[in-house]
């Protein structure tokens, strides 16, 4: 809802006042600026069955994209000559028969999302810039039910990103990557954490030292320093000699987590329709959002630093329960690896 109000503002802003009324010549082409809405009264607006068995979404996505930042996609699920049904994303021209794990999904996020609440809609503003132009949607149920609208792609739309994101998990698992975002393959060549659980913190990196520190002559070693609070707590502090291997294991580490990933696809915070996410403490790994009002925890605290040769970065600095609950397998896989060391 946040998302449509934010879209609504902006081609309120950008065409308010140009509105053709839907008993208008049909076949007039609309101004630039022009608004057409047309309704079908005998459209349902509640779909029955949950057998989805052809499917249509053309999209273009803000906070989603395929390779090098392409965000354009056309998902298709349509039966073949033998009337089964196969699912591909024309762009890229990936195909693949179509299981009821995929349509079963996209029939979820339908529901999930209400969109039969649009169906028999035609609601196009003409003129607008390529990512908010119309694009449609087709839905055909093993029932016979119908679902279509056409109406201005909102390129924030939460619906939309999941089904970008439904179709791009199971064509992985059905052995293409063609639709996930090109990663950085270059190694990590700087990397810090620092994370507060309860009464222990516990901090990991590089660091320099005095020469009397030094180790076989070098002063930039690598750290780890323990610090507990309470009665019983007692302070740690090591050093040592960065492995030969140190970075290419923690590239290895970060790459399976899918840490990029959720880095890149996390910036977009819905409910203050900015790109404040992050700096809320949220970064694509928990169930909670800043609709939620979630406060931070006083006692659990994150933050991660990694730097990659080609200078790219991520940096997480976050005190939110949720994020942290959920990284906690990732958490566990470093400082496993980290630990070993001393």
């Amino acid at each position: 809802m946040a998302a449509t109000l934010c879209l609504t503002a902006l081609l309120g802003f950008l065409f308010g006042g140009c509105r053709k009324k839907a008993d208008d010549d049909p076949g007039e082409v609309p101004v630039e600026g022009g608004h057409t809405t047309h309704v079908d009264p005998d459209a349902p607006k509640d779909i029955q069955s949950s057998d989805l068995v052809e499917f249509y979404a053309s999209l273009y996505l803000e906070n989603r994209c395929r390779g090098d930042e392409e965000r354009e996609f056309e998902f298709v699920i349509s039966p073949d000559e033998n009337g089964k049904p196969v699912a591909s994303e024309t762009i890229t021209g990936i195909r693949c028969p179509a299981d009821r794990a995929l349509t079963d999904a996209l029939a979820g996020i339908i529901a999930a999302h209400g969109l039969a609440a649009q169906n028999g809609l035609y609601d196009v503003t003409a003129g607008l810039p390529p990512e908010y132009q119309a694009h449609p949607f087709r839905a055909v149920y093993a029932s016979g039910e119908t679902l279509t609208f056409t109406v201005n792609n909102d390129p924030t739309a939460a619906w939309a990103e999941e089904v970008y994101d439904t179709f791009a998990a199971w064509f992985s698992g059905h052995g293409t990557d063609a639709l996930e975002p090109a990663l950085d393959e270059t190694p990590v060549v700087s990397f810090r954490l620092d994370f507060t659980d309860g009464s222990k913190t516990v901090s990991y990196g590089g660091v320099n030292v005095d020469e009397d520190d030094a180790i076989d002559g070098e002063t930039y070693l690598l750290e780890r320093e323990i610090y507990k609070t309470g009665f019983f707590g007692r302070d740690s502090r090591k050093f040592r000699l960065f492995p030969d291997d140190y970075y290419d294991r923690l590239t290895a580490i970060i790459a399976a987590s899918g840490l990029e990933k959720k880095f890149l696809f996390s910036y977009y915070d819905r409910d203050a329709c900015d790109y404040g996410n992050h700096d809320a403490g949220y970064y694509g790994w928990g169930d909670k959002s800043t609709a939620d009002g979630e406060e931070d925890a006083e006692d659990l605290w994150l933050a991660l630093n990694v730097e990659y040769e080609s200078g790219n970065w991520i940096s997480i600095d976050t005190q939110k329960p949720s994020e942290i609950e959920a990284m906690r397998p990732f958490l566990k896989e470093l400082m496993k690896y980290l630990d070993s060391l001393f």
